[in-house]
């Protein structure tokens, strides 16, 4: 969600039950907000601004082993070197 005030003035405007978290990582000084509600058949709705996270890969996709032919699009397990 690019704007999660926007969203929480829309859900108050709504008269939807919701719950606002926040959760930060101290060391890299990232944080995400999270607002939860309940869709009409009962099912919780998570909506943030997770773009905020850097994806960062847990280890080296070398040692992962992957069929490389059964993957649309294909999926290459060798690091790509940036230009």
């Amino acid at each position: 969600c690019e704007n999660m005030d926007a969203m929480e003035k829309k859900l108050k405007d709504m008269n939807v039950n919701y719950i606002r978290k926040a959760v930060g990582d101290k060391e890299s000084g990232t944080k995400i907000d999270q607002l939860f509600f309940n869709d009409p058949d009962g099912y919780m709705i998570e909506i943030c601004n997770c773009e905020n996270l850097e994806l960062v890969p847990q280890g080296s996709l070398g040692r992962i082993r992957l069929p490389t032919d059964r993957h649309t699009p294909p999926l290459s397990t060798e690091p790509t070197s940036k230009s």
